[in-house]
């Protein structure tokens, strides 16, 4: 490829996979609300195989979104690694689908998971997601960062930190055995492997009990 077009592709905004990834949630999640109202206003007009059938086709595309709002967050902590990398790795990976950096790093997940097994082994080992949450929240007040209380641009109800320790939780779970896998809905447990791994990697400010 010639250098000329290539240059014009580095700086081409769109290929900012994040944002395009912002605008495709954003836009999927308009097109599920047009679609939501219009398949109730068949039902009032006694048109059910029509609403049947939209309501079937909102289910996938909330699916769908899901999906694009999970590569949305992975695509935010790529991001977050890259601005912590060397220069020189930042020249080098930043060429082409990265937009410019972002104002104010969003933690990464990693960083949530001391402190949700930290909030478990006080909370005697076990506890409801939100009073967890609020506790991890409580306790990584001064690591959080502005960015990371801001509402997810696909979920404004949801709010970044609390979206990020929730993916944190959830690779504990799934990848390394730190918490316990087939936890009753809402509750989350710390597993023999996450009170293993706090001995084994203590921290000054806290203690097993």
């Amino acid at each position: 490829m010639p250098k000329k077009q290539q240059k014009q592709i580095d700086a081409d905004p769109n290929n900012d996979v994040g944002q395009a990834l912002s605008l495709l949630s954003e836009t999927l999640s308009e097109e599920e609300k047009r679609i939501r109202k219009e398949g109730s206003e068949a039902m009032n007009t006694g048109e059910y195989e029509t609403a049947r059938q939209v309501i079937d086709f909102a289910e996938r595309l909330i699916g769908f979104r899901q999906k694009v709002a999970a590569l949305e967050e992975e695509w935010a902590q790529l991001e977050a690694a890259r601005d912590t990398a060397t220069p020189e790795v930042q020249r080098i990976v930043s060429k082409r689908f990265f937009g410019k950096k972002r104002k104010g790093q969003i933690t990464p997940h990693e960083e949530f998971c001391r402190p949700i097994l930290e909030v478990l082994v006080e909370m005697g080992g076990k506890g409801k997601t939100k009073v967890v949450l609020d506790r991890v929240g409580e306790k990584m007040k001064d690591v959080l960062k502005p960015v990371d209380y801001e509402p997810l641009k696909s979920d404004k109800n949801q709010i970044r930190w609390r979206n990020s320790a929730q993916w944190a939780r959830n690779r504990m779970v799934n990848n390394d055995g730190r918490m316990k896998k087939g936890s009753p809905q809402g509750l989350w447990e710390i597993s023999p492997a996450g009170h293993s791994w706090l001995v084994d990697n203590p921290s000054g400010d806290f203690e097993m009990i």
